[in-house]
């Protein structure tokens, strides 16, 4: 068992628990009876490779050209579903009395983004299910990176997260991010690597378009880029001191 799912297991004392596991061990055998490709994404696919996060939910990924066929797989095998306001599939775990909790437990899927392929996931153990298809570490960041384009910054933190730490592949990476169309996720990920936005709203979205061809700097070519900022800055500072000392 992974330390994500060791983290969910702190519902045990809760009745859903059972659900929520036997639920998910249905869904796998309908999406590999419907052969409808996924992978698992979200909270649970980042704990799998860097420090655990807490988690209700569990994040699948479909393929665009399968979600239909998940709709009608879902109604055939009677599993209740609502749609949320970003075009996903919501499965909430009821307690006894047919009641969701403030917490929900959740199951939900996404549809991948427009060009994206579910290339080379990784299988991890989930619920005793092994073989369970997650998400690579440069899969996740690219999708961090797209996010971060659409306005939902909190997902620059994780992308930063794994280069920092280099669980994930630059180069790889940004060969992810060449596959998806009409998106500015180069951009977000120049960044992080340049270090040239610590915030997120500081990114710069207006650029010219940069190309994935251009979006890798070596370590030496960021640490020059630094250094001149550093200087810079300096030169900033000596002037402004000049200036004050003028006045007096």
């Amino acid at each position: 068992m992974s330390e994500s799912m060791e983290l969910l297991s702190l519902f045990e004392s809760d009745g859903r628990m059972n659900k929520f596991q036997n639920l998910f061990k249905q869904l796998i055998y309908v999406l590999l009876e419907e052969n409808i490709e996924y992978v698992i994404v979200g909270t649970v696919a980042y704990s799998e490779y860097a420090p655990s996060r807490a988690t209700t939910n569990i994040n699948f990924m479909v393929s665009e050209s399968d979600y239909c066929k998940l709709e009608s797989a879902l109604k055939q095998n009677n599993i209740d579903f609502i749609w949320n306001a970003y075009q996903q599939f919501i499965i909430a775990i009821k307690d006894d009395s047919g009641e969701t909790k403030k917490y929900p437990l959740e199951l939900s899927f996404q549809s991948t983004p427009k060009g994206f392929a579910l290339n080379q996931p990784i299988s991890k153990e989930i619920f005793g299910m092994v073989d369970v298809p997650v998400a690579s570490p440069e899969v996740l960041v690219a999708l961090w990176c797209l996010a971060v384009s659409k306005a939902y910054s909190k997902s620059y933190y994780d992308a930063q997260m794994f280069i920092k730490l280099q669980l994930a592949d630059v180069d790889r990476c940004a060969a992810v991010i060449d596959s998806l169309q009409e998106s500015d996720a180069d951009k977000v990920l120049r960044s992080i690597l340049t270090g040239n936005a610590m915030h997120v709203d500081k990114i710069d979205m207006d650029e010219v378009l940069i190309m994935p061809s251009e979006l890798i700097q070596t370590h030496e070519e960021i640490e020059r880029a630094k250094a001149h900022r550093y200087n810079a800055s300096q030169e900033r500072r000596r002037q402004l001191h000049e200036g004050i000392k003028q006045v007096k």
